[in-house]
């Protein structure tokens, strides 16, 4: 009688399925999503929807979302409805101004270090590829170019925990600074003073100026923030449209 025996087949050819990769797969897909602003504040999303577009089953977007409500960057508002977290103006205020002490330390850090060529090119890179994004009116790819630039710098400056603590706040205000996409006027003036100062900061850092590297991050973070600031006051001066 024929039988399968086990023990002459190779080690490495039956292995377990590790469920947690895929959930962790979905998370940090989702993650990046934010932080690259491809979700917009109070956006509803679906857990049905979310495992569509991931081709897996629920369970493992569930869990991911799960992270993302932990860290307060997705919110549940009913028992099968979440959506991204809203724009509150005092919260907003109070995460920019974390922000600038996180991130300004952090440009701070990397300036510090020694000096760097290829991180210099790098970031020039990703900066000028935010440039020929607003010349080609692709928004997606200059709020994508923005992200890249500043955890590049961030990275630079050698504390992983910070940049996770960096990336946790970014989770809950990138959402916001996509939404200027709702005034393309107001988001190319951004980003195009964004550029600018973002060459001064890498300026800064090739010439090793820790002063002018927390400045110049600074600078960037506050100016898009009050933009983006009065853009929420004149939304909601708005008459609400009625019916007829």
């Amino acid at each position: 009688m024929n039988s399968f025996d086990m023990t002459t087949k190779s080690p490495s050819t039956l292995v377990p399925v590790d469920v947690t990769t895929v959930q962790e797969r979905v998370y940090q897909s989702l993650r990046l999503g934010l932080l690259k602003g491809e979700f917009l504040p109070g956006e509803q999303v679906s857990i049905r929807s979310l495992a569509e577009v991931f081709g897996t089953s629920p369970m493992p977007v569930r869990e991911a979302v799960a992270r993302l409500i932990a860290e307060r960057a997705i919110e549940q508002t009913g028992p099968r409805t979440l959506r991204v977290a809203p724009y509150l103006a005092s919260d907003h205020e109070n995460y920019i101004r974390v922000r600038m002490q996180l991130e300004g330390y952090a440009a701070e850090r990397a300036a510090s270090g020694p000096k760097n060529p290829e991180l210099i090119d790098v970031l020039r890179r990703h900066n000028d590829s935010i440039a020929k994004a607003l010349e080609r009116n692709d928004f997606d790819a200059a709020l994508a170019g923005n992200q890249a630039f500043h955890f590049e710098l961030y990275r630079a400056g050698g504390y992983p925990q910070l940049l996770d603590i960096i990336s946790t706040l970014w989770l809950r205000t990138g959402p916001i600074v996509a939404s200027a996409r709702k005034d393309e006027d107001m988001f190319r003036r951004i980003f195009k003073i964004g550029v600018r100062i973002h060459d001064d900061a890498i300026d800064a850092v090739a010439q090793r100026d820790r002063a002018a590297a927390r400045r110049a991050i600074n600078l960037d973070i506050r100016s898009s923030h009050l933009s983006i600031r009065r853009f929420y006051k004149q939304l909601s001066s708005r008459p609400a449209a009625t019916g007829e």
